[in-house]
């Protein structure tokens, strides 16, 4: 005679059920991070290598840190070019599936986002010293990557956040410039979406690092900001 399940049995078998479930959903949600993470990095290294191209033919000088800020030659948008894409303003280069969105970022925003990294303007930021000033109407300003000291350990482009005070963007796109001399810069435009702990409700808690390309190339993840960057570029 065949026995059916008891109402024990059965809630035995929904409990080891929903305890393997909880153990595996942070296990998968860590390993969709850690890809995610990766697809940054690589943005970034390609991000890099855009840029040195650029500078490689422009004697040592970077893409435009600033102004103009919809049109190349705008770091962003030269990058948008020189990976591909087609346009020549940033309402058509400014896209959902590019190199300058990290898919983290996307996770974290819960929205499309067309731009999603930032560049290094310390030095360039129109303070006394400063070489020039990335905001300056009718202006361009740009770092002499053949100059910079100790490349290796100055960052050129990052994640970024979409500030809290507006700087007029979409919000499908986050700041684009940090002034790393700048505390409201470090705490509000520094995209720290990385290293966090995920669940079905809240995708990246405590996250506290980003991912962060340097002047020679490297791409790494970062939880500090060294007083070393906080020294004007050239």
């Amino acid at each position: 005679m065949r026995r059916g399940f008891t109402l024990i049995e059965l809630l035995v078998v929904i409990a080891i059920i929903a305890l393997l479930i909880g153990v595996l959903v942070p296990t998968l949600s860590g390993a969709r991070e850690a890809a995610r993470a990766a697809r940054c990095a690589s943005n970034l290294s390609q991000i890099h290598l855009v840029v040195q191209a650029y500078a490689d033919q422009y004697r040592g000088q970077s893409p435009a840190l600033g102004r103009p800020y919809d049109r190349p030659p705008n770091w962003a948008l030269v990058v948008a070019q020189g990976a591909g894409g087609g346009g020549s303003n940033a309402d058509e280069l400014y896209v959902a599936k590019s190199v300058l969105v990290c898919p983290t970022s996307r996770a974290f925003y819960g929205r499309e986002m067309t731009r999603t990294y930032a560049i290094n303007v310390t030095g360039h930021a129109g303070q006394p010293g400063d070489r020039d000033n990335f905001d300056t109407e009718g202006a361009t300003a740009h770092i002499r990557m053949d100059q910079v000291q100790q490349p290796s350990l100055v960052p050129l482009v990052f994640d970024g956040a979409v500030p809290t005070v507006s700087t007029g963007a979409p919000p499908t796109r986050t700041a684009s410039v940090v002034d790393f001399r700048d505390e409201v810069h470090v705490r509000t435009r520094l995209g720290r979406f990385h290293g966090g702990k995920s669940d079905t409700y809240a995708p990246l808690m405590n996250a506290t690092m980003f991912n962060a390309v340097f002047v020679d190339g490297h791409a790494v993840i970062q939880r500090d900001v060294p007083d070393l960057w906080k020294l004007p570029l050239p």
